[in-house]
């Protein structure tokens, strides 16, 4: 099993904890160590990153879990309690509740077919088409677009179901000749609505008029259902699993009354971008009978997911709607969570036996990419003093330096990591001096604009002295 990893460089946003200290040259501390404003402005002013305080945030918080990293190694920590671990990995281990519950009550969805196949397909519910185009680009002037049309006609008065395949060859689309012209089994949603409603106007085993979509004109095949049973059943299976669940979680979302607040959205999208700063609000983002969403455990269900969903980003873009529908499923979950206690499902011994490995390799695996790994520590450290706090901070920022000026790798704490660490070690991130930092940031960018803009661009280099003519004949 493997964690959610999600790089906090670019997507954790972090927001004032713990206390953060109140020094505006300070940007966050982890025991005696501080990012001071300055260096931080530094590092956004030299670097590419966006002169935002979103990526202000992200850096601090950076600095912030490599060196709570080190203070557990410092003190030969491995979180190894397994409350601890437990806490920290409860989002994976819920979502482990949540799949072995379905399994449970989604046995036999697959089966619930409200009517025979052929008739589902006679009715429209999934589509299969062929199609032949003749494609015409957004820049077509008139003349080509009637010469386009017209060479699709000629191909319309040739076809018939029995030659279609072959008559595929003519097509524009790519693939389209060893295909026979077949886009398969598809959900009328998945094609432009030109096309889709171009399939549904013509029965099983019938050639469609010309059909025009923003690709170009196509000739379509709606083959007779025979010819596709082979796809269509294990297509309308899933399309079964789909409506039952989608039934299943509206049934659950009404008898349970879920309701978002009213300014649920907007305070979503703080959220997401602070997730921090939000980890220990009680205050419900949505209710729903026997109980709610409070924002903190939003802020920690967002900060989950693995980084390849960008939910951040998806939650930021959403109209206010969708934002609405992800609380909602948030909500949802709460709630199937509550019927899995109720029906005992639990990770077997196994389970948290491997995710518990999985927690100890992860962490482990994060010091020896900082150089911080106790194994190695002890002797390093007497020889620095015998200070390990001390030495194992030095290393942090030593790494930290390379890592900001692109020489060193990007070393990854997955999530409940990161979780457990800012959990049980003291820290803060000084939200005003983010602020601080980034106009810092813009004056240093702006002045090193100027400077280059005053220098102007490199010299070419001078060109190589031409070889003697002697030397040129002894090689």
């Amino acid at each position: 099993m493997r964690f959610s990893r999600v790089p906090l460089l670019a997507t954790v946003i972090a927001a004032v904890a713990c206390g953060a200290s109140s020094n505006p040259e300070v940007a966050a501390t982890v025991g005696s160590q501080q990012l001071s404003t300055n260096r931080l402005a530094d590092i956004l002013g030299k670097t590419q990153a966006p002169l935002e305080k979103d990526a202000a945030r992200s850096i601090a918080e950076l600095w912030v879990n490599y060196h709570l990293a080190a203070t557990a190694a410092a003190k030969g920590d491995s979180i190894s309690d397994k409350a601890e671990m437990q806490a920290a990995m409860q989002s994976t281990i819920d979502n482990l509740r949540v799949r072995r519950f379905y399994e449970k009550v989604s046995a036999g969805w697959d089966t619930l077919a409200p009517a025979p196949d052929s008739a589902r397909y006679a009715a429209g519910e999934l589509l299969a088409a062929s199609h032949i185009l003749v494609k015409t680009d957004s820049s077509a002037t008139p003349e080509q677009r009637a010469a386009a049309r017209a060479k699709a006609e000629g191909i319309r008065k040739e076809a018939t179901p029995a030659n279609f395949a072959a008559l595929a060859a003519k097509s524009d689309e790519p693939g389209a000749k060893e295909r026979g012209g077949s886009l398969g089994v598809f959900q009328r949603e998945q094609m432009v609505p030109e096309f889709s409603k171009g399939v549904l106007a013509i029965k099983p085993g019938e050639i469609s008029p010309i059909v025009e979509t923003s690709f170009g004109y196509h000739i379509i095949y709606r083959p007779r259902f025979d010819e596709v049973k082979e796809q269509f059943a294990p297509a309308i299976k899933q399309r079964n699993v789909a409506v039952a669940e989608s039934t299943y979680l509206s049934k659950l979302e009404s008898s349970n009354a879920i309701k978002v607040e009213s300014d649920g959205a907007v305070r979503a999208k703080a959220i997401v971008r602070n997730p921090l700063g939000y980890r220990k609000s009680s205050k419900a983002i949505g209710t729903y009978k026997g109980g709610s969403l409070t924002e903190g455990e939003f802020a920690d269900w967002v900060a989950s997911f693995p980084p390849q969903m960008q939910i951040r980003i998806q939650v930021l873009n959403a109209p206010d709607t969708l934002v609405d529908r992800f609380i909602k499923q948030g909500m949802r979950n709460e709630l199937v969570l509550r019927q899995a206690d109720s029906a005992k499902v639990v990770p077997d011994t196994a389970e948290l036996a491997n995710m518990y490995l999985t927690f100890k390799n992860a962490l482990v695996q994060g010091w020896t990419g900082l150089g911080v790994d106790p194994a190695a520590l002890a002797d390093s450290a007497k020889a620095a003093g015998g200070d390990k706090a001390k030495w194992v901070a030095g290393r942090i920022e030593s790494y930290f330096d390379k890592l900001v000026k692109n020489e060193a790798p990007f070393v990854d704490l997955p999530y409940p990591v990161v979780r457990a660490l800012q959990k049980k070690y003291d820290f803060s991130v000084n939200d005003a001096a983010l602020d601080k930092a980034v106009e810092r940031a813009k004056g240093l960018r702006a002045s090193a604009d100027s400077a280059r803009a005053v220098q102007g661009p490199p010299a070419a280099p001078a060109p190589a002295p031409a070889p003697a003519p002697d030397s040129a004949a002894k090689k």
